[in-house]
């Protein structure tokens, strides 16, 4: 919750000064950048997806029944909860990035004939730009939750593998 304030706080100021300074950007150019916000949002719900229909299931699994499944053991240690809540948290922030782009693009839609947005149109695109700026430090959180998972995930690997070769010795 306090990352998202501080992303709040610096979008807030970004647009701020975006006002003060009276920076333009066209229409054009803010679409083609949430185009590519929503193709990465895309690819980060993709993929943090398959990870999730590949881990969740056997997570209840062994839930259900401790004594069958051993594969992903969320009991045992705190690694692959965290994993499995990186995993979950990039999820929500990529559709929660993909949704507010495509309620934008609604809004632009809705509003861009009234005369009120016309008369405003500085703080409109001002505080467009805010809220990119706000959804673009969400998307680089989605994104580091990946490589965290990923992170974890190849650090579980390698300590599999030794305790494999350790029990190989033994034998």
């Amino acid at each position: 919750m306090v990352k998202l304030i501080i992303m709040a706080l610096v979008a807030s100021a970004v647009g701020g000064a975006a006002f003060a300074q009276r920076l333009g950007f066209s229409y054009s150019d803010f679409k083609d950048y949430c185009n590519i916000l929503l193709s990465i949002s895309g690819m980060v719900f993709t993929i943090m997806g398959i990870w999730i229909a590949f881990v969740y299931p056997n997570a209840i699994k062994r839930l259900q029944d401790p004594d069958k499944i051993k594969i992903a053991d969320f009991t045992a240690t705190m690694q692959d909860t965290r994993r499995l809540e990186s995993i979950v948290g990039s999820i929500m922030e990529s559709g929660s990035v993909a949704l507010c782009i495509t309620l934008i693009y609604l809004c632009k839609l809705l509003v861009s004939g009234i005369p009120a947005y016309i008369e405003y149109r500085e703080v409109a695109k001002a505080a467009s730009l805010g809220v990119i700026i706000f959804l673009t430090l969400v998307q680089c959180s989605a994104i580091f939750s990946v490589i965290y998972a990923n992170y974890l995930f190849i650090g579980d690997l390698h300590t599999r593998r030794e305790v494999q070769e350790r029990k190989s010795d033994v034998r």
